[in-house]
């Protein structure tokens, strides 16, 4: 064996011997520093660990309700230990019979962790503690739902709303209303969402974007949601069949399409790589790259908090026409308890605790609405999202709606993500394309929908077959393990 060989063979005993070895600080440890206040009854309590993924001023909205609930009573001392892909370690965790008390994940991962009996079931406990389904508004509570038992509880909640730079439709006032659109105020159909994005766009002289009015790449979190707006859905919530090529989500991911063709895919692809992080004031909408963008309920303090003095405004997004509205994508951040974690009864002390009175503390820090049906009065003085009426309203508006739990949830927004990346860059047949020279207006943007729609229905049909078939594997799966073991 060469040197090199020795060389590597030895780090990676070191690196075992260490990870076997090597002191781990336990919950119970006392720091005089960070836990001097709970000095007393530091022996006397119950330690449990609580894994969530928040970062910033979101982070800082957790661990002030965990410190609430600390100081609230002597018998048991939350951790809150901050962790990315908190859904995976929390899996990995469960699977070495040594998960966290409380696990914070994402509404998204219900239905994996359920099925794999990774999260005790909650509903004995919440009837035992008084927390019924109207405490909560339905939807957000179906999130935590699997197979008929309640699974996780809210934690942070938002619904979807289109946001608008006032700065932006000022500045082109004379042209919105030159084109008969008020520039006053936000559209209110897709039809008109797409006439106010041609105004506000400003191109270089080369035709590279500076400004776009809008487009349904930016941000790229919520890829799946398009054709809910055109009256479609991705799972039939009464029958749990997939749905991809539902006819209104073809329209949709077509309608998506035109905003590639219409103003360059090559062009619109490398003025999105100059967009900065989320979290910072080089974010797409908060520097002014893009002038309309679909965001959530947590939005306005990141505005704030980089551009304070920016005007903005926020309405629903528009449905198209003959969908009835207003709607908006309903998604939330969950708490559950893991099977097998040290200490069950306490972890549910301190999950009711959150649902009953943390949540006001909670949803108040982030700038959020709750999960909850009727919030205290003093949860609204002085709240810092100055825009949360907006969001309230549509998360008990009839036509918000959410993605059901389903086995294949997970794999299926993310399959959702590449194709519509795909259709997105997706180029058009060169010799087709040259049928589009000399056309212009609803002619042109016509012709386009004509030539884009059977590739995004051929992708779309591709996704709901295989996954079809994935979802009628594992249901298979399940019905023939014993109930016990699921």
């Amino acid at each position: 064996m060469r040197g090199v060989h020795f060389g590597l063979a030895g780090l990676i005993l070191a690196v075992i011997l260490i990870a076997v070895f090597e002191y781990k600080p336990a919950l119970e440890d006392f720091d005089p520093v960070r836990h001097a206040e709970f000095k007393d009854t530091w022996n006397q309590r119950v330690h449990i660990a609580y894994w969530e993924k928040w970062g910033s001023f979101e982070a800082d909205g957790c661990q002030a309700m965990c410190d609430a609930f600390n100081r609230g009573q002597n018998e048991i001392f939350v951790h809150y230990i901050r962790t990315s892909e908190v859904d995976r370690k929390s899996m990995l965790a469960s699977i070495g019979h040594d998960p966290p008390d409380v696990a914070g994940l994402w509404n998204t991962s219900v239905a994996t962790f359920a099925d794999g009996g990774a999260l005790m079931p909650l509903e004995g406990l919440m009837a035992k503690s008084g927390l019924t389904r109207d405490y909560y508004i339905d939807n957000y509570l179906k999130m935590g739902e699997f197979d008929g038992h309640v699974y996780a509880l809210p934690t942070a909640v938002m619904t979807l709303a289109l946001f608008y730079n006032k700065e932006h439709f000022r500045a082109k006032a004379a042209e919105l209303r030159a084109a008969g659109l008020d520039p006053d105020r936000a559209p209110r159909t897709l039809d008109e969402l797409d006439r106010y994005a041609d105004v506000l766009n400003v191109f270089a002289a080369d035709g590279s974007p500076d400004i776009m009015g809008f487009l349904p790449a930016e941000p790229d979190w919520y890829p799946y949601v398009w054709g809910y707006y055109f009256g479609g859905k991705l799972i039939d919530p009464d029958t749990g069949k997939i749905t991809t090529d539902d006819p209104a989500n073809i329209r949709a991911y077509t309608w998506a399409k035109k905003y590639a063709e219409k103003y360059g895919r090559e062009k619109v692809l490398k003025f999105r790589s100059g967009f900065g992080t989320f979290d910072s004031p080089f974010n797409a909408f908060i520097e002014g790259k893009v002038s309309m963008e679909v965001q959530g309920v947590w939005f306005p303090l990141f505005i704030r908090r980089h551009r304070p003095t920016m005007e903005f405004g926020v309405v629903p997004f528009p449905s198209a026409d003959g969908v009835p509205g207003p709607r908006a994508l309903m998604e939330m951040d969950v708490m559950g308890i893991p099977r097998g974690c040290k200490h069950p009864k306490e972890a549910w002390q301190f999950v009711e605790w959150v649902q009953k009175t943390g949540l006001v503390i909670l949803s108040r820090l982030q700038g959020k609405n709750m999960a909850i049906r009727k919030p205290p009065p003093w949860f609204y003085e002085g709240h810092p999202n100055l825009e949360l009426k907006v969001f309230e309203d549509l998360a008990v508006a009839p036509e918000s709606f959410i993605v059901p739990n389903s086995l294949v949830g997970l794999e299926y927004r993310d399959e959702m993500k590449r194709a519509f990346d795909h259709i997105w860059t997706w180029p058009v047949d060169r010799e087709k394309a040259a049928e589009l020279q000399g056309l212009t207006g609803k002619e042109r943007q016509a012709r386009i929908e004509e030539l884009c729609r059977e590739e995004v229905a051929k992708t779309l049909k591709a996704i709901r077959v295989e996954f079809q078939a994935k979802l009628d594997q594992r249901l298979e799966r399940r019905h023939l393990q014993p109930e016990g073991d699921r």
